[in-house]
């Protein structure tokens, strides 16, 4: 049994990269074994002083410094006998490290490249510059939060969703290796890592009716209250009677709630009661210890957690259960490896011994994990999730679900944003019969997820030890809300309390502002693109003899994995996590959004050079001639006040002029990205035919591959629509299956 922490001994990793999306993900690979051999630029890397983490980011690889810049034969020495190389990453305008990729796998043909770049290179805008606030301005990631005015996300969304992707692209190039014994090219941009937490909102159809609207509204305000202790608690309603619970714990007297109220969403009462009647219940729970409340709360199993500080759950029982935050030999701590779990793996088998020149023809079309079945039980977004880049990437993906059907069925967007691509199977796994198909579906798989609450797979007959002696080869992925094991592996886990415990709520706020939870499901996206990972990972490492894996994430450690640039030094105090402005624009006047006379822009000035640019641009020299170091809120408002007198355009042309770093931040981005025809023909926004709602539109693929060919499918399957064709190429006869829709085991 192999432990996640040395699966990947066996891989050595150059890493070329600058910049925060290159040091995460070599230092992701550091974590789970690899060897990793980092070249810097021949003036430095620039980010040490931009991220407090990063010097611990790059503890455990070795490291030199380039002579020359773009040397070749330099280059050709750094990734030599390298199955991996880490490349591109952050701009700066002092650093001009961008390597030609192309070139560089012509001279290494059995190189995988995960090529970390700004936007697609198929795309018009593969230029612009590589820089998180500029991204999020740009992809109109910014205006996913409110309607009126644009967000600073302070979590580096594009950043993080570039590194998740990257990362699943990289172990699926891997997996394609073992076939065809020769690289490519993996291109993971922050622009489509800004796009991966839309997925359930950007959507157009041709007739937008009934449930096709079905989502989260701007302006939704949660369910986070002050409690009389002048702390916050975040809570959810949404299960059976959890209305109920609440409001006779509160002693709220409302003749009209049902027994059963499960307090579901409502756009009807407006955004800002969409969750529920805020003042209402802030009225009451102004009288509450925070405590108290949670613990009333834990009792009748509704999820619920405080509002804490970034660092602040790293003490946590189940977070230090969970072993998510390592100490390392200098004594900082810092987010260590998201993923748990062993492989049943002697030796890596991420280096295929074979090394032909090309690729055998047909392979590339067939896509990476062609003639791969994977299973999933997945329900809700975080299960679901972790397989629908799967599918994209050739796998053929089963969607096994209850007879009742997944609950996100009625939320559209949502629902084929995370199932996409799947064929459908329904059956009830509370009959012997029942389990019996499932047993014979994952004999014939390769992989199988599912984020059943701890001990419900046990239940069923499902689990990962019973699969496993069912098929010994069989790659069992698991997700659940605090981690399957643990103080609090029982308690009920949701995106929105999972922000708040993790410290998300907090940091997102901005300051002397109240806590505010990410309308995009950050931690639900996550837990299901570390799903993705696990199971690629351990798929491109599993022996040709044999061995299986039984991995797990959770929503716990996937919000702690979003704060990676959060560390501890030995003397406890915690840095790498500054606070937001309250206008929540951004972390420093040179760096923000800013509102012009006929919109927003973002503004990127990292260097003094740069702002003294911006300054002198807006005949503000000599108010501003000092170090950006020493800016302050009295700069950023004498910037404002010079760039509301100006339209978007003229501001934009004039910063451009000086090389100052500038975007426009649309409020209706997704509308223009999907109807992009360069998006279309990469398979970044796909088209879809539906019986009610007509064409729509959506995102599809969300990572480049330079040689295989990806296969995003638009619909998502009907309840059971595939399930009489699964039973037959199961081996159940026609009069068995007929039997089994009569007494309802499968629809």
């Amino acid at each position: 049994m192999t432990p996640i922490r040395k699966l990947l001994e066996g891989l050595s990793v150059a890493d070329l990269s600058v910049g925060m999306a290159g040091a995460v993900s070599t230092k992701f690979l550091v974590d789970v074994g690899a060897r990793v051999r980092k070249l810097e630029p021949p003036g430095g890397d620039p980010f040490y002083e931009r991220y407090a983490a990063y010097a611990t980011w790059q503890v455990g690889k070795t490291i030199t410094r380039a002579r020359h810049l773009a040397n070749t034969d330099e280059i050709d020495a750094a990734v030599s006998g390298a199955d991996v190389c880490i490349i591109g990453g952050e701009d700066h305008p002092d650093l001009h490290w961008r390597l030609d990729t192309e070139n560089l796998l012509r001279r290494h043909p059995r190189l995988v490249i995960l090529n970390f770049t700004g936007y697609p290179a198929a795309t018009p805008d593969a230029s612009r510059p590589a820089v998180d606030l500029l991204v999020q301005a740009r992809t109109g990631l910014a205006f996913e939060q409110y309607s009126d005015r644009p967000v600073f996300h302070a979590l580096p969304a594009p950043t993080y969703g570039a590194v998740l992707t990257g990362l699943a692209g990289l172990f699926a190039a891997l997996c394609e290796r073992r076939r065809s014994g020769v690289g490519q090219i993996v291109e993971a941009s922050l622009f489509l890592g800004a796009l991966s937490w839309c997925v359930p909102y950007w959507f157009q159809a041709e007739r937008p009716v009934g449930a096709f609207n079905s989502q989260v509204p701007r302006d939704a305000r949660p369910l986070i209250f002050r409690c009389a202790d002048g702390r916050y608690v975040h809570f959810t309603l949404g299960t059976a009677g959890a209305k109920g619970h609440v409001y006779r714990l509160l002693g709220i007297d409302d003749p009209t709630l049902a027994q059963d109220d499960r307090g579901l969403p409502s756009a009807a009462r407006g955004p800002r009661n969409f969750y529920g009647d805020i003042d209402l219940l802030q009225s009451y729970l102004s009288r509450w210890q925070s405590a108290d409340f949670l613990k009333a709360l834990w009792a009748v199993g509704l999820p619920a957690e405080p509002v804490l500080r970034p660092g602040e759950c790293w003490d946590d029982e189940q977070t230090e259960h969970n072993e998510v935050v390592v100490r390392n030999e200098y004594g900082t701590r810092h987010v260590g490896v998201p993923i748990q779990g062993r492989v049943n793996s002697e030796s890596s088998a991420a280096v295929p011994q074979s090394n032909p020149g090309t690729a055998p023809v047909g392979l590339a079309e067939a896509g990476p994990l062609a003639g791969t079945r994977v299973v999933d039980f997945g329900n809700f977004v975080a299960g679901p999730h972790g397989s629908v880049m799967l599918g994209d990437l050739g796998a053929e993906v089963i969607k096994v679900e209850a007879l009742s059907g997944d609950p996100l069925r009625g939320f559209f967007r949502a629902f084929t944003g995370s199932n996409r691509g799947k064929r459908g199977l329904a059956i009830d796994l509370k009959t012997p019969e029942g389990v019996a198909i499932a047993h014979r579906l994952c004999a014939s798989a390769h992989i199988v997820h599912h984020n059943f609450r701890p001990g419900v797979a046990e239940r069923i007959g499902i689990d990962a030890a019973t699969l496993l002696r069912i098929n010994p080869r069989l790659i069992v992925v698991e997700t659940s809300g605090y981690g399957s094991e643990g103080p609090k592996a029982l308690r009920g886990g949701l995106d929105m309390v999972l922000q708040a415990v993790c410290g998300h709520e907090h940091h997102a706020a901005g300051k002397d502002n109240p806590p505010m939870c990410y309308r995009v499901t950050v931690v639900d996206y996550t837990a299901g693109l570390l799903g993705t990972i696990a199971s690629l990972m351990a798929y491109a490492n599993q022996p040709e003899a044999g061995g299986g894996a039984t991995l797990s994430t959770n929503l716990l450690n996937s919000g702690v994995f979003l704060l990676s640039e959060l560390i501890q030094r030995p003397s406890g105090e915690f840095a790498g996590v500054p606070q937001l402005d309250a206008a929540q624009t951004g972390f420093h006047p040179a760096e923000r959004f800013y509102k012009t006379a006929d919109g927003w822009v973002a503004i990127s000035a990292c260097t003094d050079s740069m702002a003294f640019a911006l300054a002198e641009t807006l005949d503000l020299g000599a108010q501003l001639l000092k170090p950006r170091v020493s800016w302050s809120e009295a700069e950023a408002a004498a910037l404002q006040t010079a760039i509301a007198r100006l339209q978007t355009d003229e501001l934009v042309a004039r910063l451009e002029t000086r090389g100052v770093w500038v975007e426009k931040c649309p409020s209706d981005a997704g509308i223009s990205t999907l109807g992009d025809p360069a998006m279309q023909r990469a398979g970044i926004a796909i088209r879809g035919q539906h019986p009610v709602y007509g064409e729509f539109l959506q995102l599809g693929a969300l990572v480049g591959l330079s040689r295989s060919r990806l296969q995003p499918q638009s619909l998502a399957p009907q309840l059971g629509e595939h399930t009489r064709g699964i039973l037959a190429e199961l081996g159940y006869p026609d009069a068995e299956v007929e039997d089994y829709y009569r007494r309802r085991i499968v629809v």
